[in-house]
């Protein structure tokens, strides 16, 4: 628990003393909050065709161009890491040099998911032919457990994989196996799922408290400017806290990868 709560404080330390690189985050953010403002719909209302594609397309380009500033990101909370500075210069250069290899493993975690999901699947689906609750009962549990089981030996340790690639300057295959490496025997897994948790309850918290003062706030503006405030707010917070969930991780990765 102590190595948990020392990621999540160097976290933390990296975000507070990296506002160069947090402002790029915030940036980031900012421009795509405020560019999905015309695509959001009142509540009750069906989106057209059109707005759904057009949804669809900035969704991809999103996450396209998140995997370039994941990569420029990393390689900046690594370099502060290991050498006491962020080298802000070379963002744009890290960003392109990771690109294919981070894009690779987010590609070939989602195949492992969703082979997993698939072999569940079908399992349940075995026995809806034989109109059984029992069997089908018996089904569900399997596939949960194969869920849970997978979940503990692949998924979460998979989610150490960017961090791998980057801070050891491996390929995509090389750094999958290197993450699964260190996140286990299942106590450094579960301690992982636990910084997790602290992150996320940690993140929870603050956006409530923002999101609280926000609202007052939206009440005494009009829609529009209220939605903009509302972006700009989320962005702050978003680009604060993503690098120290970036820092926190790196951190922890460190700490398993030197435990080898």
């Amino acid at each position: 628990m102590a190595g948990i709560m020392d990621a999540v404080k160097k976290g933390f330390g990296i975000a507070t003393k990296g506002m160069g690189l947090v402002l790029v985050m915030i940036i980031f953010n900012l421009i795509w909050n405020l560019a999905s403002i015309p695509l959001n719909i009142a509540p009750g209302e069906n989106p057209t065709p059109q707005l759904t594609l057009a949804v669809v397309i900035f969704s991809l380009l999103f996450i396209l161009t998140s995997i370039f500033i994941q990569g420029g990101a990393l390689a900046s909370v690594r370099d502060y890491i290991k050498e006491g500075k962020m080298k802000l210069a070379s963002f744009a250069a890290n960003g392109m040099k990771y690109y294919l290899k981070l894009f690779g493993v987010g590609i070939l975690v989602i195949l492992v998911i969703a082979i997993v999901a698939l072999i569940a699947g079908l399992i349940v689906a075995a026995t809806a032919p034989l109109n059984n609750v029992v069997a089908t009962n018996i089904a569900i549990l399997v596939a949960i457990t194969i869920g849970v089981v997978a979940g503990l030996l692949y998924f979460v340790p998979l989610a150490l994989a960017p961090y791998a690639l980057v801070t050891d300057e491996l390929g995509v295959i090389e750094s999958m196996k290197k993450s699964i490496k260190v996140a286990r025997p299942l106590v450094k897994t579960l301690l992982l799922v636990l910084l997790f948790i602290v992150l996320i309850l940690i993140a929870v918290a603050i956006a409530l408290i923002f999101g609280f003062i926000t609202s007052l706030a939206m009440g005494a503006m009009p829609m529009m400017a209220g939605k903009i405030l509302m972006a700009v707010v989320t962005s702050l917070i978003n680009g604060y806290l993503g690098i120290v969930m970036m820092g926190s991780f790196m951190t922890y990765y460190l700490t398993l990868s030197r435990a080898k």
